[in-house]
């Protein structure tokens, strides 16, 4: 990679576009090159009929578009916690009849690399539906449209989550990382009463208990695992907090399980030298050795070996 290319890729970075692991940097330039077209073109048919038909599921109108000062009140919860602002993706209010309980969303298709935000439209007048804010889900999904090109699904919504005001919501946001996860913490506890009559009106030995402990073991499995999950994000960070690092929460989000699993094991003193090798054979660690791992930044190597 040439200086001008990683100069070009770092500012591309703060503006929410990762460089993945097997990309070349000029596979990224022409990658971000092509999105670039794909929102252009969606701009020019919005201006053109007032109304795009979404991925064929969902008709927006600019007449229902997120207010710039919205989104741009998201983009600074993402920079202030993981250094990049997304600006490209566009938001709308969903007019249509939707469920009871949704609040919005991120749809997108990564082939073409083009997604769109989409917020109930009780939120047009008003910030909160629920507990949620108009802010805290624009962030969330920026999170989930910048992280899903590391393909890191373990951790994607321990970052998103950690977007939230809500202490309750940081913590178990990542319990759920998978539709299946919905559904093995929802089925148990939906079949309890039908198990339960069951019993009570055929057959009084049906072992209705199965469901009392699936109701109970799914849960504990999820917790155990977000309480694992979070243990390695956690060792990582105070790694990086030792070392010096200015912008942890940056690096971290730019990481992959397995390479927060190393800096968690990694000395602190040796944690510049080991970002370095990443870097040596990686123009994504390049990237992230650049913005985040300065010199300037870290800590005096012999002031980390006092320490210790």
């Amino acid at each position: 990679m040439t200086p001008e290319q990683l100069e070009e890729i770092a500012a591309l970075d703060g503006r929410g576009f990762l460089i993945t692991a097997d990309e070349t940097a000029g596979d990224f330039l022409q990658r971000v090159a092509d999105t670039g077209k794909v929102y252009e073109e969606f701009e020019a048919l919005l201006a053109e009929s007032g109304k795009v038909k979404v991925f064929d599921l969902f008709e927006v109108s600019a007449g229902c578009r997120i207010a710039p000062e919205l989104a741009d009140e998201a983009a600074q919860i993402t920079e202030d916690l993981y250094g990049f602002s997304v600006r490209h993706v566009p938001g709308f209010y969903l007019t249509k009849q939707v469920g009871l309980l949704w609040g919005g969303c991120l749809i997108g298709d990564p082939e073409r690399n083009f997604a769109v935000f989409l917020l109930r439209d009780a939120f047009r007048k008003k910030q909160r539906f629920l507990n949620y804010r108009r802010e805290e889900l624009l962030a969330h999904e920026l999170c989930h449209s910048v992280r899903h090109v590391l393909d890191e699904p373990t951790l994607e919504e321990y970052f998103a989550y950690q977007t939230s005001p809500s202490p309750l919501r940081r913590y178990l946001g990542n319990c759920f990382i998978s539709d299946r996860d919905a559904w093995g913490f929802l089925l148990p506890v939906l079949l309890l009463p039908a198990a339960e009559l069951l019993r009570a009106l055929w057959n009084p030995d049906f072992p209705s208990w199965i469901f009392w402990i699936l109701a109970v073991v799914y849960p504990l499995f999820l917790l155990c695992r977000n309480f694992h999950s979070r243990r390695v994000v956690s060792k990582a960070r105070r790694v990086l907090q030792s070392a010096g690092v200015k912008r942890v929460e940056a690096v971290l989000f730019r990481c992959t399980r397995d390479e927060l699993e190393m800096i968690g094991t990694t000395p602190a003193e040796n944690i510049r030298q080991w970002a370095d090798e990443r870097a040596a054979g990686s123009p994504r660690w390049q990237v992230i050795v650049k913005r985040f791992f300065q010199d300037e930044q870290l800590k005096n190597i012999e002031e980390l070996k006092d320490e210790n």
